[in-house]
C-alpha cells in the first residue's frame, strides 16, 4: 500500500491486506450520531444502490465520502502495516462497524442461503487480520481507545466475546454499554434501517457498495516532518468539532505521552473518572469553566473559549505541570458536585452544606467560581470552616437581597471569580467582601431589601426554588419548638388570596377586588405560606375561613393564617409582608 501521494481510494483498497488503523489518543472516541448515520444510509440507498438497481456496475458508481489522513507508524509489529488515523476516524470506524454488522447478519442467515458462507469469508478478510499474536486486539483492522476497543472487538468477533489482551481489565471498566456510541450505532441501524430484515443478496450488495463505491481521498503524512496532532486540530472543524474538554485533554496529555508515561492509566483514573463523577461531558466542561475562572478578572467564556483560555495561560506545559493540573481537576470535582447538587451529594460539613443548599436555590451560577474556590481552600486546610461559612453566608446574603430586589446580575461575572483572593488574606475577610460589594456597586441596603420584601413578588413561577427557600427560611425562624417539619413534603406554595378570583372571592374582597395593586400584592410574602401538594390542590379557591380550617399547623407560616382573627384582604397582606420583612432582615443581614 504505497503512501507517497494523495489519491482516491475505496475501503476495499484501504482495508485490504494485513493492516491496522489505530485511532490515536488525541482523537475523541466514536462520536457519530443519528444525523450522520442516517445521511450515510440515505446516500447509499438513494444514490448508490438505486443506480446499481438501474443497471450500473458497482465499479461504475461512486460517492465521495471525505478525506482520510494517515501517518504510517514505523517500527511497529513486523507482520502488520500500521497507520495512525489523523482525520477520518468517524468514517473509517463507521464503515468497519457496518461491515461487521453485515457479517453478523449473514451468519444469522447462513442456513437460508448457500452463498452466505462465501460472502462471510469474503467480507471477513476486510475485518480481521490473519496474524499470530498473544494480543487478540492485533486481529482488528481498526484499533481505538477511550472505551471503544472492547465494543468494536465484540462487533467483529461476537457480542459476548472477550479478547485475550492486557487491555481487557481496563476496557471492561471503560465500557459502558448504555452510553457507548458503538452500541448506539448498532441499535439505530437495526431499529431504523432494519438491517436484520435484509436478505442475503441484499446484505452482500450492501457490503459491495460500502467496499467499492464509497470513495475517500487518501492523504498520507510524512512522519519525519508532520505533526499529526497539530494537523488533526487544524482539520477538526471540517468534521464534528472537538469540544473544549476534548481539545484540553489532548493538550494536557501530549507532554505526558511524549514523556512516555502511562498516559492511558492517568486518562482513565483521573480524566474519565472525573467526567463520570460529574455525570457527563457537558457537566464536566461546565466544571472546567468554573475551575479555570477562579482568580480571573472575569468569568471564562463558554465552549471552546475554555480551552483557548487554558492554552493561552499555559503556552508551554511540561509533563509535571500537566499531571498537577490533572490532580487539581480530579480533586476539586467533588466540590463542584456538591455545589450543583448539595442534597444528592452533600458536603461533609453540615454547616457548609446548608449554605450550599440555599446558594443553589438562588440559581445564580455566576457565583460558582467563588464557592468552588472557598471549598477548595477549606479542603486544602488554608481556610477554617468558620471562615468558609462566613464568606459563603455573605455571598448568599448578596444573592438573596439582589434577587429579591430584582437587580441586575451582569456584574457577577467580573465580581465572583477573584473575590476570594481579595478577602482570604485580610484580617477581617467579611469586611473585605463588603468593601468589594460596595466598590462594585452591588451592595443592597437594609432599606432597599425591606422595601423589596413588601413590594416585589416573592412567588416567581420561573424561580420556584428561590421562592421556596425564602419561605422555608422564614418558617424555620418562626418555629417556636425545637423540631422542624419535613420541608421536602411541604414543598408547595399556597396563595392565601387566590391568584384567580371566583365570584365568591370577588364579593368577599369588596372594593379591594378592583384595587390596582391587588395582583402585585397577591405574589408578595404576606400572601404566601407552605403546604403539601395535595393540601394546596384541595385549598384551591376555597373561601378564607374554609382554607383556615383545612390548613395544617405544622408550618409556622401556615399557623399564622390559622390564628389570624380578621378578614383576609389587601391590608392584611401588607401588614403580614411588613412583619415577615422584619424577620427576613434578620435572616439575611450583613455580617459583622
Amino acid at each position: 500500500m504505497p503512501t507517497d501521494s494523495v489519491q482516491n481510494r475505496t475501503f476495499k483498497d484501504i482495508l485490504n491486506g494485513t493492516v491496522r488503523f489505530e485511532i490515536p489518543f488525541f482523537q475523541r472516541g466514536y462520536a457519530w450520531d443519528k444525523k450522520q448515520w442516517d445521511q450515510l444510509f440515505t446516500d447509499i440507498q438513494e444514490q448508490l444502490i438505486s443506480e446499481i438497481n438501474d443497471g450500473k456496475s458497482v465499479t461504475d458508481v461512486e460517492h465521495f465520502f471525505g478525506p482520510i489522513v494517515v501517518l504510517e507508524k514505523l517500527g511497529g509489529a513486523a507482520q502488520l502495516k500500521e497507520f495512525l488515523v489523523v482525520d477520518g476516524q468517524q468514517r473509517i470506524t463507521t464503515v468497519y462497524l457496518l461491515l461487521a454488522m453485515i457479517v453478523d447478519q449473514l451468519k444469522a442467515k447462513k442456513q437460508l442461503s448457500p452463498n452466505a458462507h462465501e460472502h462471510i469469508a469474503q467480507i471477513s478478510k476486510f475485518l480481521v487480520n490473519d496474524v499470530q499474536n498473544s494480543d487478540d486486539y492485533m486481529k482488528m483492522k481498526v484499533f481505538s481507545c477511550k472505551g471503544d476497543r472492547l465494543p468494536t472487538y465484540r462487533m467483529v468477533f461476537g457480542t459476548e466475546a472477550n479478547p485475550n489482551t492486557p487491555f481487557l481489565s481496563t476496557d471492561l471498566q471503560l465500557y459502558v454499554p448504555e452510553t457507548n456510541r458503538i452500541n448506539a450505532f448498532r441499535a439505530h441501524v437495526m431499529r431504523k434501517h432494519g438491517l436484520q430484515h435484509f436478505d442475503v443478496p441484499s446484505l452482500w450488495q450492501l457490503a459491495q457498495v460500502v467496499l467499492n463505491c464509497l470513495k475517500v481521498v487518501w492523504i498520507p503524512l510524512d512522519a519525519r516532518k508532520d505533526d499529526p496532532q497539530a494537523i488533526f486540530e487544524s482539520l477538526n472543524d471540517k468534521g464534528m468539532p472537538l469540544s473544549a474538554s476534548e481539545l484540553l485533554c489532548n493538550f494536557l496529555f501530549r507532554p505526558i505521552i511524549d514523556a512516555k508515561e502511562n498516559y492511558e492509566q492517568l486518562h482513565n483514573d483521573q480524566w474519565l473518572a472525573t467526567i463520570r463523577l460529574l455525570g457527563d461531558s457537558d457537566a464536566f466542561e461546565n466544571y472546567l469553566r468554573n475551575l479555570f475562572s477562579i482568580g480571573e478578572s472575569k468569568m471564562v467564556g463558554k465552549n471552546r473559549k475554555v480551552y483557548v483560555h487554558f492554552k493561552n495561560k499555559n503556552k508551554t506545559i511540561s509533563a509535571t505541570s500537566a499531571k498537577e493540573t490533572l490532580r487539581t481537576i480530579t480533586s476539586c470535582a467533588k466540590h463542584f458536585r456538591s455545589i450543583l447538587d448539595p442534597l444528592g451529594h452533600p458536603h461533609p460539613s453540615e454547616k457548609i452544606n446548608s449554605l450550599l443548599i440555599n446558594i443553589n436555590s438562588t440559581r445564580m451560577e455566576s457565583e460558582t467560581p467563588f464557592t468552588l474556590a472557598v471549598l477548595r481552600a477549606h479542603s486544602a486546610g488554608t481556610l477554617a470552616e468558620s471562615v468558609a461559612c462566613k464568606l459563603l453566608r455573605e455571598a448568599l446574603v448578596l444573592l438573596v437581597r439582589r434577587k429579591m430586589c430584582e437587580l441586575s446580575t451582569t456584574q457577577y461575572d467580573s465580581i465572583f471569580p477573584s473575590l476570594l483572593d481579595k478577602a482570604i488574606g485580610e484580617i477581617d475577610p467579611v469586611r473585605a467582601l463588603h468593601e468589594q460589594f460596595r466598590k462594585q456597586e452591588v451592595w443592597v441596603s437594609d432599606q432597599e431589601f425591606e422595601t423589596a420584601l413588601q413590594t416585589k413578588p416573592a412567588y416567581r413561577t420561573r424561580d420556584l426554588p428561590f421562592s421556596r427557600m425564602v419561605l422555608i427560611e422564614l418558617d424555620r425562624r418562626l418555629q417556636s419548638f425545637g423540631q422542624l417539619p419535613d420541608y421536602s413534603t411541604i414543598n408547595s406554595i399556597e396563595h392565601i388570596l387566590p391568584q384567580n378570583l371566583d365570584d365568591a372571592w370577588l364579593m368577599y374582597l369588596k372594593e379591594d377586588a378592583n384595587d390596582e395593586h391587588r395582583e402585585m400584592l397577591t405574589q408578595t410574602l404576606g400572601n404566601l405560606c407552605l403546604l403539601s401538594v395535595p393540601a394546596n390542590s384541595s385549598a384551591g379557591q376555597n373561601p378564607f375561613e374554609a382554607k383556615k380550617n383545612s390548613y395544617s399547623p405544622v408550618c409556622a407560616l401556615t399557623k399564622q393564617i390559622i390564628d389570624y382573627p380578621g378578614s383576609w384582604n389587601l391590608k392584611a397582606i401588607r401588614t403580614r409582608s411588613k412583619e415577615l420583612a422584619t424577620i427576613a432582615l434578620e435572616i439575611w443581614k450583613w455580617g459583622e
